[in-house]
This record gives structure tokens, C-alpha cells and sequence, in this order.
């Protein structure tokens, strides 16, 4: 190394130092890490070491050693090192759980430690600073210096109530600004490097000052809020993550489903919504519902407006428990549960089928009864109801008869449903029968156990094929019901549940498709409800009210804690589908209100994660400058940008500009190369680069008006007047020289 070359080395030296520590005291200041004492001493003598040895070409076989040094002391300390990685993730998690709840499904199982830390922040520290000086020193690059140090400054902006301190920041920004303003003297190698980083630092420091004194924290109001981004993020979640219940109708409100375009359900939980419920057990949040079937499609079909006395039999009735929903992102629908007593506030029924949120309210309550009350049935609704409500195809009607007497006869081996079906009295054509399976099917009806036969028959379905959340497509040209029932080997809650529906109607049960979530919730207690949660089953018309008839097998993934089948017979089991755990004979408890939803872990941390109340940058609890999820916290995110993000795009797009000129000039040959050049010293000289020499001129003719190819003396000349003009521009005027650079990067 020359002596001229060790001044320009070592204020590299430093630029790199402030800009690793910068980085790295960042992300202890936003998320209250303690700052290991080491880094003071190994970032400084890592990137000592580098810009002592890159140099010229023996600088990367020295970058190579000193990488396979850090690979061989990681080896021998990988215990400790993944140790401290997973307190670090912990202690990220922590504070992302606030405003992004799907990593709370990330979190350690083990409890983290912010002692424990320092050994991660350590390898951080040494792996920014190596890329940081391989950069600098070797590539004489800017980007990839600044890609290096993202990792530390990136992760304060994912939490934005959570921005580092400010003096970190600053540093991290104003050594990435003087790296760039002197990137292209240290690039050329004139021996000025010294004096371009100088003049760069002075150029950095005012420009800092003045984005600071023109844009004040406390004045400054963000274009997107913390709510709004959390909305858009979950949002966006939600839409990669969810495609399958979207193709499956189990999410949104779709006027229609298309049951032979059904394709694999998601595996990655994304939480939906929270449910507060003053009765524990399993709840059917009801979202919407389908009636017309042609053998492939579910639609709503044309429904009048029934009112809300009629369709909610039991409203204001003065008993019930407590719901309260909220959803993280809005909803075109509301979920409800069954034999409300109370509608969430202001929100009135759809025909029907749903509750519209034309608002996108996303915390609502209601009051529910755990099983319905005698109330009179309006006779034009029970009329309307059996006529829609029983229709089929007559292929897919058929094939469910078919069905239905080669299989009924094992229900005698259900327990403890067998008891109670084998009893059931069913009218065909007048005479009454005993048997489950009497042999022949005419126009049926039941004269009494009309629910507990649609269980049973849910219970055959249930066990016609393996459930799978990807299963196989259904085949072209063939009944979708029919199909599932007697070749399909696969399904989901959706195959079950239209399946059961058609079968049911088959019987002359009325029976409809229904879409919503199920819940597995605690008395008074939170429970999270999951993408994976979303589910589909069947609603019977019976005795004046619709109950939820589950056909979904035991196994299925939709179960909150994959429990046993909870759609069997109440009476069976002593509980009510809905969880509540009563029966009609016993008492309802008084009505409750709901329960604010501050069990569930939101923006303010628990007890086991709180913070200390003194901060490294002296700001708030939760770790910012600004304190709280302040409006003026986005400040340095916008500062940040416009400091690093502006000067990196312009010194970008100039860099791939001139490269792609460069490969444009290497692939073109003769007379087409004489021409690119001509027209490059034209432009040039527009912009005073000089006057053009005749000869260049009589060579431009030869080119576009010969046949003859120019030879290589000729081509060398053409380039020698074209550098000569791009060096005549580069010495003009500041701002005719800053134009070319940047502006139409052509020099």
C-alpha cells in the first residue's frame, strides 16, 4: 500500500466503523437490548483488518482467509451462538407481536432473555463489517454497503411506534452519505480519495442538518397512520396465505361456489378474529348461506326480505349469553351465532342468508340462546323454506337415494346413536316403518326425530372418504355429491358438507350449505380464531329454528384442538351444539354484558414482556424516541429514506445506465458501432463537450453510407473522441456537470 493511499484507508476505515455501530446500536435502542461491551472493540478491529489487507488483487484471497477465520471461530461457537440468535428472535417477537399478530405464532417456546443477547448482536456486528469493508475497499461500491448494514436498521422500521435512537441513525446515514458522494473519485483511483470523503463528510453534515430543520418531529404528520398500515398488512396476509379458502367459498361473502374448481386449503395459520363468549365449549360463528344446487354450484338464489321477527324467533328475549367478535381486518359480513336474542348494534339481515357490514365494523357483540325457545313459526317462512330448501337435480337426487339404501343400514353400528335412530317412526307412502332402511323411497316424510336422523346420516357422510386439505379435483361431467359420496377418497369440510345437504334434501329434510368459523372458547375467555379454522356444514330446518348439523369427520383440522366430533347428538353427549353446555330443561343464566377484549394480547405488552422504563436513547417504555405510537414516530422512517433511498436510487440508475451502454457498445461491430459512437459525440457536444474534428466526421459518413466496414484504427479513434468529450463535460461547470452525471447519466 502506497503511503498517499493510507490517509484515504483509514478515513475509510472510520466511515465504516460509524456506519456497523450506527447500525448495530439502532436495534439495541429500538428494542432495549443491552449493548455488549465487545463491540466497541471487534467492529473497530475487524474493519481495521480489512482495510489493511483488500487491496489490488491479493485484497481477495485475504477476503477469502479472514471470511473462513469468522466460519471457524462460528463453528466452535455455534452453541452459544444459537443460543443468543433465538433470545434475539424472542426479543424481536415481543415487541412485532403488538402490531402484527401472526408472529405471535413465531414465538420461542421458551422465554427469552435481553441478557442473553450479546453474542447475536455480536455475529451481526462482524458480518455487517466485513460486507461493509469488502464494499468499500474491494467493489468501491455504495449499495452493497448499504444492503450490509439493513439488517440493523430495517428491523426498528418493521414496529414503527418502536424507531431507534436518533444519534445511531444519524451516524448509520451520514457514513452512507459521504461513502456515496465519494464514490466515484474512489473509484477512479486518483489519489484523491482523502480529499473527496473530507469534502463529502462536510456535504453529509449539512444536508443532515438542514432535513432536520426543515422536517421537526414534533410537527410532522405521517400520510399512512399505525392502524392503517396494520390493516393493509394483515390484509395483503391474509390474501397470500388464504387463496384456498377464498377458492372454497370459506372466506369473504361469494355470491356463488364453484364446486369443481375446489383446490388445496391453507396450512399456515393467519389469525381472522377473536371471540369472546360469556359459555365456553364449541361455537358456529354462522357467516352466510346457499340454497339453489344444480349438481356443481352453490348459489343464494333470489330470497324476499322475511324480516328480522322472523328470521331471529328469538329476539329480545331477556336471557342468553354474551358474544363479542372482533375481527382484525373488516368484514363484508358479520359472524353470529345461533337463537340470537340481541343483533350486533344498527346491523339488520340480508333475506335470510347473512348480516351485511357495509360499514366494515370490526368489533360487534350479540346475545345468543344455548338452544331454541317455543316460539310460533311463521307459516309463509316454514312454507317457503321446505319448497327451496328440499329441491335437487333429479340426477343428484337419485344418486343420494341410491346412496342412502345401500349404506343406511350401518347405522346400527353407531354409538350411541343407534338407540335412538332405530326407534324413529318415517312415513312412506303412508305406512309407517321402524327401520332405518325400509327399502323402497317414495315422497317421505318424518314423523318425529327429524334431527337426530339428520346426525346420523351426517355420520354416514362422515365416513365416506379420508379427510384432507388437498385433496383430488373432481372429475369432468360428473354429479359433484354423487362423486364424493362413492368414488372419491379424499375431502374437506366442504365436500362433506354439501354432500350431506343434498343427501338431506334427498330424504325431504330442508338443508342448506352454511360457511363461517369454529370456536373453541372458554367462559369469558379469548379465543383466536385462524384461517384454518374456516369451516362449512349443514343447517337442518326443524321445529321452527335452523340447527347445525356437522358432517366434517373427527379429524379434521378445523376443530379447535382437532377434538373429537362435536356435532353428534346432544342428548348423547349432555351439551348443546352450541357449546353452551345446557339443555332445554335447565335454567338460563342472567344476561351478561360482554367482556372488553383485553385478554387477548394487543398493542400493550404483558407482564412477562414488559420493558424497563428507562431506555439506551432515553425515549419511552415501549422503546421509541417519540414514545406510544405517536403520529411524529414516522419521521425518521421518511428521513431515512429520503437521506439513503434518493441518493441510492440516482446512483443506481446512473450505474446501470452506463453499464448497459457499455454492453451495447462491446456487442455492436463496424460500421454499427462507428454509428452508436457518433451519436453519443454528437450528444455530447450539445452539451459542450468541444467542437468535433473533421476527421470523426468523414468517418461517421464512411460508416452510414460505405459498404466497406471501418477497420480497428478507425473504431479506436472514433472512442478516443468520444472519452475526449465526456472528459471535456467533466470538467465544466458544477451544474452542467452534475446534470450529465445524474440527471441523463451519460458520462
Amino acid at each position: 500500500m502506497k503511503k498517499r493511499d493510507i490517509p484515504a484507508a483509514l478515513l475509510e476505515w472510520l466511515l465504516i466503523c460509524i456506519g456497523v455501530l450506527g447500525s448495530v446500536l439502532c436495534l439495541c435502542s429500538a428494542f432495549s437490548l443491552p449493548v455488549p461491551p465487545a463491540l466497541w472493540v471487534l467492529v473497530p478491529l475487524t474493519a481495521l483488518c480489512g482495510c489493511l489487507l483488500y487491496w489490488g488483487k491479493p485484497g481477495k484471497y485475504y477476503a477469502l482467509g479472514l471470511l473462513a477465520l469468522l466460519l471457524f471461530f462460528g463453528f466452535l461457537l455455534r452453541k452459544e451462538l444459537l443460543e443468543s440468535l433465538r433470545n434475539l428472535w424472542g426479543e424481536l417477537c415481543k415487541l412485532y407481536v403488538k402490531g402484527y399478530d401472526r408472529f405471535r405464532d413465531y414465538l420461542p417456546r421458551e422465554e427469552s432473555s435481553p441478557d442473553a443477547v450479546g453474542p447475536a448482536l455480536l455475529l451481526l456486528a462482524v458480518l455487517e463489517c466485513y460486507f461493509c469493508t469488502l464494499a468499500v475497499r474491494l467493489w468501491k461500491r455504495t449499495t452493497p454497503a448499504a444492503l450490509s448494514l439493513l439488517p440493523g436498521i430495517g428491523l426498528c422500521f418493521i414496529l414503527i411506534d418502536t424507531p431507534p435512537a436518533l444519534p445511531p441513525l444519524l451516524a448509520a446515514v451520514f457514513a452512507l452519505l459521504v461513502l456515496a458522494l465519494s464514490q466515484s473519485v474512489r473509484r477512479r483511483g486518483a489519489g484523491e480519495e482523502g480529499k473527496a470523503m473530507l469534502l463529502g463528510a462536510a456535504v453529509a453534515a449539512g444536508l443532515l442538518a438542514v432535513l432536520l430543520l426543515f422536517f421537526p418531529q414534533k410537527g410532522y404528520k405521517p400520510p399512512i397512520t399505525w392502524e392503517e398500515l396494520n390493516v393493509k398488512m394483515n390484509r395483503w396476509t391474509q390474501k397470500q396465505n388464504n387463496r384456498g379458502n377464498v377458492n372454497a367459498g370459506l372466506a369473504g361473502n361469494p355470491e356463488e361456489l364453484d364446486l369443481s374448481s375446489l383446490g388445496a386449503l391453507p396450512s399456515r395459520p393467519v389469525p381472522v378474529l377473536y371471540a369472546t363468549s360469556s359459555a365456553g365449549g364449541l361455537l358456529y360463528l354462522r357467516g352466510s348461506s346457499f340454497v339453489d344446487f344444480d349438481g356443481t354450484n352453490w348459489t343464494r338464489g333470489e330470497s324476499p326480505d322475511w324480516g328480522e321477527a322472523v328470521v331471529f324467533p328469538c329476539l329480545r328475549h331477556d336471557e342468553g349469553y354474551s358474544l363479542q367478535i372482533e375481527t382484525l381486518d373488516p368484514e363484508p359480513l358479520l359472524y353470529t351465532s345461533y337463537q340470537l336474542t340481541q343483533l350486533p348494534m344498527g346491523r339488520k339481515p340480508v333475506s335470510d342468508v347473512y348480516l351485511d357490514n357495509p360499514s366494515g365494523q370490526k368489533i360487534y357483540s350479540m346475545r345468543y340462546l344455548p338452544s331454541a325457545l317455543p316460539k310460533s313459526v311463521n307459516a309463509e317462512y316454514d312454507a317457503w323454506v321446505r319448497a327451496h330448501c328440499t329441491a335437487l337435480p333429479e340426477q343428484t337426487r337419485q344418486g343420494m337415494l341410491d346412496w342412502w339404501d345401500a349404506h343406511s343400514g350401518m347405522l346400527s353400528e353407531f354409538d350411541p346413536i343407534a338407540g335412538s335412530v332405530g326407534t324413529m317412526q318415517i312415513v312412506i307412502d303412508g305406512k309407517t316403518y321402524n327401520s332405518m332402511n325400509p327399502g323402497a323411497f317414495g315422497d317421505i316424510t318424518f314423523v318425529g326425530g327429524q334431527e337426530a336422523i339428520a346426525r346420523a346420516a351426517a355420520q354416514l357422510v362422515s365416513r365416506c372418504a379420508k379427510y384432507s386439505r388437498n385433496p383430488l379435483p373432481m372429475p369432468e361431467g360428473v354429479d359433484f355429491c354423487t362423486w364424493f359420496l362413492n368414488d372419491a377418497e379424499e375431502g374437506y369440510c366442504v365436500h362433506y358438507a354439501s354432500a350431506c345437504t343434498a343427501l338431506l334434501r334427498a330424504l325431504d329434510i330442508p338443508a342448506r350449505y352454511v360457511s363461517g368459523y369454529l370456536c373453541g372458547a372458554e367462559p369469558n375467555e379469548t379465543a383466536r380464531v385462524t384461517n384454518l379454522q374456516a369451516h362449512a356444514w349443514v343447517e337442518i330446518w326443524s321445529e321452527g329454528r335452523w340447527i347445525p348439523i356437522e358432517p366434517t369427520p373427527d379429524e379434521a383440522t378445523e376443530f379447535p384442538g382437532n377434538e373429537a366430533n362435536l356435532g353428534g347428538d346432544p342428548a348423547a353427549t349432555g351439551e348443546d351444539p352450541q357449546g353452551g353446555g345446557f339443555t332445554e330443561a335447565e335454567t338460563l343464566p342472567p344476561v351478561t354484558e360482554p367482556r372488553p377484549l383485553h385478554t387477548r394480547p394487543s398493542r400493550e405488552l404483558s407482564d412477562s414482556t414488559e420493558q424497563p422504563d428507562t431506555q439506551p436513547n432515553g425515549g419511552s417504555p415501549s422503546g421509541g424516541s417519540g414514545g406510544g405510537s405517536e403520529a411524529t414516530d414516522l419521521t425518521l422512517l421518511w428521513v431515512f429514506l429520503a437521506v439513503v433511498g434518493v441518493p441510492a436510487l440516482v446512483l443506481g440508475r446512473r450505474e446501470l445506465r452506463l453499464r448497459l451502454w457499455e454492453r451495447r457498445l462491446r456487442r455492436a461491430r463496424g460500421n454499427q458501432l462507428a454509428r452508436l459512437l457518433y451519436r453519443r459525440i454528437l450528444r455530447l457536444h450539445r452539451l459542450g463537450g468541444g467542437p468535433i474534428p473533421p476527421e470523426a466526421e468523414a468517418l461517421a459518413q464512411k460508416a452510414a453510407f460505405s459498404q466497406h466496414e471501418l477497420g480497428s484504427d478507425e473504431l479506436h479513434y472514433l472512442r478516443q473522441v468520444h472519452d475526449q468529450q465526456g472528459c471535456r463535460i467533466g470538467i465544466s461547470g458544477f451544474w452542467r456537470r452534475l446534470y450529465c452525471k445524474y440527471v441523463l447519466a451519460i458520462i
